[in-house]
């Protein structure tokens, strides 16, 4: 399903998340009971397309698998609103043939997090500052299609909004967006959908990266991410992982460490120190506070 084509109305997470939750608490409603409940007569006839961003949420939430759909009455597991995010996540990250053999998943999406995901997280993004010409060819098609995307980004946990300081002036009314999944990885380290990591314990980098991109499949050096076209230019690569990570480390969530004769070493990019990179061989997760 293309999420950032909103040719039949843009499927939108703040929707997808509004519709879930009357689901999950009034199972076994149709679709257009549902419509009923999130969208009423007196809201609904001013809507665009006749409630097409609702419409699209279900069969969103239908096809990415978050929601049970038996004889046309659907039904979703109650949870509250990080849960929902968390699942969905899930589903837009992986490959899609990790999930099922029919799963499509939204697969303009996922390439679009897979380059945000190579960009620097101190040079804001937007279409007509740079995002058209530096993108893989037609990654997002048109400006449409990319106002889209940083919605999604942003709420999945891959980005954020640009600090003022770090737009140019004469773009200074555009609103720019820096890849960044601290959020992303906070939530993957707290609630993984595999093994969860040891706390107190130093963990080998390798063992860290390995975990974590399994949980977040879009991040770089997981063998699916990655596309014809795509700048793979090392230099790059980790920066955002790498402000992720000293981010959580700044949190108190984890501590990155150096061991003298490591058997493992991660070079991570950090502009915040003269000397360059930051060589880190092990990561401890540490005991929430």
């Amino acid at each position: 399903m293309k999420v950032l084509d909103p040719g039949q109305g843009v499927v939108l997470p703040q929707a997808m998340w509004l519709c879930y939750s009357t689901i999950a608490k009034v199972p076994g409603l149709s679709a257009e009971e549902v419509l009923s409940l999130v969208l009423p007569d007196e809201l609904r006839m001013h809507a665009p397309s006749d409630g097409a961003h609702a419409k699209q949420a279900m069969s969103a939430l239908v096809e990415f698998g978050l929601v049970s759909s038996e004889d046309g009455l659907l039904s979703a597991d109650p949870t509250d609103s990080a849960g929902f995010l968390r699942r969905l996540r899930r589903q837009l990250v992986c490959p899609p043939s990790d999930v099922s053999a029919t799963f499509e998943g939204a697969p303009d999406l996922r390439s679009g997090l897979v380059w945000l995901m190579t960009q620097s997280p101190f040079v804001p993004l937007h279409w007509k500052s740079n995002v058209q010409v530096a993108m893989p060819p037609d990654l997002f098609t048109n400006d449409t299609r990319w106002n889209n995307f940083p919605t999604w980004a942003t709420t999945l946990g891959f980005a954020r909004p640009a600090l003022r300081s770090l737009v140019p002036s004469d773009a200074a009314s555009r609103s720019h967006v820096v890849a960044d999944p601290t959020e992303a990885v906070l939530d993957a380290i707290a609630q993984p959908f595999s093994e969860r990591l040891p706390v107190g314990v130093r963990v080998p980098i390798a063992a860290f990266m390995a975990f974590l991109r399994s949980e977040l499949p879009v991040l770089p050096g997981h063998p699916s991410a990655t596309y014809e076209g795509l700048d793979d230019d090392p230099q790059d690569q980790l920066a955002a992982v790498g402000l992720a990570l000293n981010s959580a480390e700044a949190r108190g969530v984890l501590t990155m460490g150096y061991q003298s004769d490591p058997t493992g070493v991660l070079a991570l990019p950090d502009n915040g120190r003269t000397a360059g990179a930051r060589y880190v061989s092990t990561i401890q997760i540490e005991a929430p506070k």
